[in-house]
């Protein structure tokens, strides 16, 4: 069985990308936050500094 945690956001910020998210297919604010960490975790995950500068958004 999968277990669940809160992440909080600030409430603009989720009412902004609920609407943002408006037809988009994504059935919810939380699966689009889901598949972005999925997307993006690997590359925070690797041990190449310039990948990880990347998904950190220094690059």
């Amino acid at each position: 069985m999968v277990k669940y945690v809160t992440i909080s956001i600030p409430k603009p910020l989720y009412d902004r990308l609920a609407k943002a998210l408006e037809g988009t297919g994504y059935r919810s604010v939380t699966e689009y936050i889901i598949f972005l960490i999925r997307k993006n975790l690997p590359d925070l995950e690797s041990k190449d500094v310039e990948k990880r500068l990347r998904a950190l958004g220094y690059l």
